[in-house]
């Protein structure tokens, strides 16, 4: 099975939040502020899971999801304050997804808890 094919076949979050932390730690080891990040993906992921979203992995390292008939993306931003951070961002229509505005902004632990314990919906509107 191809890795594309197997990230496809992906269905738990679980198996999902392995394979970002996974991700993390192969590709980022020696870069303590992207892999800080790790303990993040578990609130972030269980927040969508709550929200009944469908939930995909784009181009390998790329969480989108759909949620209330629109498209978003979770990514890494080195620029978010102190050490980088996560970014949640709408994806309009058209050619190459191009990035609509940036939704929410996690920059720390607790910045993931509390989405979780919030809900999408009140971050996403």
């Amino acid at each position: 099975m191809s890795k594309t094919s197997s990230l496809k076949a992906l269905s738990s979050m679980d198996r999902i939040a392995d394979h970002f932390v996974n991700y993390l730690f192969d590709q980022y080891r020696g870069s303590r502020h992207v892999r800080r990040v790790a303990a993040w993906i578990g609130f972030i992921l269980k927040a969508i899971e709550r929200s009944d979203a469908t939930v995909r992995i784009n181009r390998e390292r790329q969480l989108t999801f759909t949620y209330s008939g629109h498209r978003y993306k979770v990514r890494y931003r080195h620029n978010i304050r102190p050490r980088g951070g996560i970014e949640v961002v709408e994806m309009l229509p058209g050619r190459g997804s191009p990035d609509g505005r940036v939704v929410l902004l996690i920059a720390s632990l607790q910045d993931a808890e509390d989405v979780y314990r919030e809900g999408l919906s009140r971050a996403l509107g």
